[in-house]
């Protein structure tokens, strides 16, 4: 029994070693888009692009080298603020994802279109996009958007990206 037990908390450890370890080369990866210098960066209006229009707008930004999109930014508004979705890809598969909703403060009973607060940010690290296997870190709560129940829901994002840098 003692010996079972010794093997499970040994794969326990294993496990949780081996997700640290994917974590820091996502982030490595991440730490190195981040840093390429010679990413060429394209913006377009979100509206544009999907014919859907809110009270805030839209924009998406693409980031890429000459063979792939490394970079998403879809930033969406909203009347009571905005949701900006960063997505990172290596050789065109999403390593890791950042969403946030911000919502406009209040002052005297109405909002304040100066303060911007985040009030909910999930990081989500893709050890296997195809099979739908990451690490969801979460802080804050939604006040007014709606939460994704997949990685593959960010895939809409992806193909406007794809889309936009098409045309």
């Amino acid at each position: 029994m003692r010996k079972v037990l010794v093997i499970i908390l040994t794969l326990i450890g294993f496990f949780a070693f081996g997700q640290e370890s994917n974590l820091d080369q996502i982030d490595n990866k991440v730490q190195s888009i981040e840093s390429d210098s010679t990413l060429v960066k394209s913006e377009f209006d979100l509206v544009e692009l999907t014919g859907i229009s809110t009270d805030g707008g839209g924009i998406i930004k693409v980031l890429r080298n000459q063979k792939q999109i490394c970079k998403i930014i879809e930033e969406i508004g909203f009347s009571y603020g905005r949701i900006r979705t960063i997505i990172y890809l290596n050789n065109g598969i999403p390593i890791k994802i950042i969403e946030t909703e911000e919502n406009f403060g209040r002052k005297n009973g109405a909002l304040n279109y100066t303060e911007l607060n985040e009030v909910f940010k999930a990081t989500i690290h893709i050890f296997d996009w195809e099979n739908d296997k990451s690490k969801i870190d979460r802080t804050g709560k939604r006040v007014m958007s709606e939460g994704s129940c997949s990685t593959f829901d960010y895939e809409p994002t992806i193909e406007r990206a794809k889309k936009a840098i098409a045309e």
